[in-house]
């Protein structure tokens, strides 16, 4: 009897050790040098998506704070010239309300992602932009129908936009708005507002500034709250496409939900690694994403 037990005992013994030599071979196997180099290069690659978009953040947020800080300004919350509004100029002259247009000729001098400043009535007409050419080019008069004033008008508060084709600057763009408040009157009820200052930020502009921190050659798509997205090829030399719906992709879906990471799937008909991140552009999360052929 005691015989028989200890060769059973000694059977166990033997079969615990080669599954321990199972499980310490699989897991060698599993962090070769080779596969420890793709983890590397795949973490390289998920902070580099996170930066570019606390990029975009920290971009688009500068601008609200602009906007937000000069909108308090009393020439820009004075509508002295509003009975000058006509469609002849699809605002007011070029040469009435100076002080205002000086002051965001100020703001176009010094921060390049904006194309064009507008002020605009609380009914959504256009009383000035700057520069005036593209003021006066305009095809209309009011654009209470657009995403950004809907946006503002609603909230009271600074709204970033959609990405849309801008009739001022003819080109994919996003508009940062601010509620101003009339003269001498603190931020308050709607009928505390005299208008809205916009500013119109080009995406080429945003497309060189991102393509200048992407290291790698890899395709940029910034994707708004919408899932419209704009496609930026780096390397040599920085593009961008026209818009294009990006909502159905599983990675833009996760960066609106706040998560980052990166997952193979189809764009255009050909088999990605897409890097993503979320970015926080107010009231609403945006996705940045970094793309390459698997």
């Amino acid at each position: 009897m005691s015989s028989s037990k200890t060769i059973v005992i000694s059977a166990g013994a033997v079969a615990v050790a080669v599954i321990a030599t199972i499980i310490v071979f699989t897991l060698s196997y599993a962090n070769t040098p080779s596969q420890q180099q793709d983890q590397i290069i795949t973490a390289a690659k998920q902070r580099g998506v996170k930066f570019l978009a606390n990029n975009l953040e920290t971009r688009i947020n500068n601008l609200i704070s602009v906007m937000n800080l000069t909108s308090m300004q009393q020439e820009v919350r004075s509508t002295a010239f509003q009975s000058s509004i006509s469609t002849a100029q699809m605002g007011i002259p070029q040469n009435a309300d100076t002080a205002k247009r000086q002051v965001a000729k100020n703001i176009l001098a010094q921060y390049h992602d904006i194309a064009s400043i507008f002020f605009l009535t609380p009914k959504g007409d256009l009383y000035m932009g700057e520069p005036y050419q593209q003021q006066a080019q305009l095809p209309k008069l009011n654009y209470a129908d657009r995403d950004w004033y809907k946006g503002v008008a609603s909230t009271n508060a600074p709204y970033v936009s959609s990405v849309f084709t801008s009739a001022a600057i003819h080109q994919p763009a996003i508009a940062v708005a601010v509620p101003v408040y009339a003269p001498d009157r603190p931020a308050g009820s709607p009928s505390d507002i005299s208008g809205y200052w916009v500013a119109i930020v080009s995406l080429a502009d945003l497309r060189d500034s991102l393509a200048s921190l992407n290291q790698g050659k890899s395709q940029i798509i910034i994707v708004d709250h919408n899932g419209t997205g704009i496609e930026i090829e780096t390397g040599d030399t920085a593009s961008s496409s026209s818009p294009q719906n990006f909502s159905t992709l599983e990675s833009v879906k996760a960066a609106f939900a706040g998560k980052s990471g990166w997952q193979t799937e189809t764009v255009n008909g050909t088999n990605m690694n897409i890097y993503y991140a979320p970015a926080s552009v107010r009231p609403h999360t945006w996705a940045v994403l970094s793309a390459e052929a698997a």
